[in-house]
């Protein structure tokens, strides 16, 4: 090789990333290759944990759209168009430009979150508020100071309701607005990879029809996503227990009776009844035989004899009312 002339070596094998299976054995790299995973990060949220927010958002949306309603003196209908776990920076990317975007905190849960309003929405609920009809007027590129307070209201009532879905005993959730932007290109709450639940709703106030985004860092559900799945092991384990015989059920005597619903009579009818008079039995009577366990009704059955013993064959359950 020539004075001033370099050349670029392939990688030796002890540059290259060794990767183990389970036994100790090594793989080869043509065999498997390996993916990065970055640790602090955790996994997007399971098909059934996206289900379960999804019917908590659903009366979320209800109970959100009752509360505009009253608090705008104007119907206000609201609707789910998509739920689902994404990327923070997938969301910043759909946040559209101008728009008015709140960014809230939700104590004592960690993460910032980001709701985002189009203008138009903003700007008709502003006109509903200084005693408009709430139509849309032309949008600028940003609202005013006294534009963003009115705002803020309505806003802390959306961010005071989602927080009321998740009340527990254990749990009192204060919401707050911490900041406002015009555009989602350079907001930096969360790392551009960090989990986050996506809300897409749509708002019908009066003529105005518009969008409005809730954008939930996965830090900030984490607790609530944890008690969900400790929930549905709990429902799952209780589904799966089977019933063990137990030997001191051995000793414990169960009264069991059969009777039937003959008719019913007043007072007045049973003290006149004398020897020798007739009360009519219906014909499905031996069909209808019910029968108690410890004086408590559980099954109907039929009535017959079998091998010299009267007996009745059980046809149906009797469902309880507790």
């Amino acid at each position: 090789m020539s004075e001033g002339e370099s050349r670029i070596f392939p990688p030796t094998r002890s540059a290259v990333t060794a990767v183990y299976k389970w036994d100790g054995s090594r793989v080869e790299p043509p065999e498997i290759e390996p993916d990065i995973y970055n640790f602090r990060n955790p996994g997007f949220l399971s098909q059934a944990d996206l289900r379960q927010l999804a019917m908590t958002h659903e009366k979320y949306v209800q109970h959100l759209s009752a509360r505009l309603s009253t608090f705008l003196r104007m119907e206000c209908m609201i609707k789910i168009r998509k739920l689902n776990s994404s990327t923070f920076a997938k969301f910043c990317d759909g946040i559209q430009s101008p728009t008015h975007v709140t960014l809230f905190e939700v104590e004592p849960l960690r993460g910032v979150g980001v709701l985002d309003m189009s203008l138009p929405l903003a700007l008709a609920i502003v006109d509903r508020l200084l005693g408009g009809k709430g139509r849309v007027i032309e949008a600028g590129n940003n609202l005013t100071e006294m534009e963003t307070a009115l705002v803020e209201d309505a806003v802390q009532l959306i961010l005071t309701e989602w927080s009321n879905q998740w009340h527990d005993n254990n749990w009192n959730f204060q919401p707050r607005c911490i900041g406002t932007d015009t555009s989602g290109r350079f907001l930096q709450t969360s790392a551009a990879e960090a989990v986050t639940l996506m809300v897409d709703l749509e708002v019908t106030l009066g003529e105005c029809v518009e969008h409005m985004q809730m954008g939930v860092p996965f830090s900030m559900i984490e607790v609530i996503v944890k008690k969900m799945q400790q929930s549905r092991l709990k429902g799952n384990e209780s589904r799966n227990k089977q019933l063990e015989w137990r030997a001191p059920y051995e000793a414990i005597d169960v009264p069991v009776t059969a009777d039937w619903v003959v008719a019913q009579m007043t007072v007045e009818e049973v003290l006149n009844l004398r020897p020798d008079d007739m009360i009519p039995v219906p014909m499905t009577l031996i069909e209808n035989t019910r029968v108690r366990l410890s004086d408590t009704p559980q099954f109907v059955g039929t009535v017959g004899i079998e091998n010299g013993h009267v007996a009745v064959e059980l046809t149906s359950r009797i469902k309880s009312d507790h």
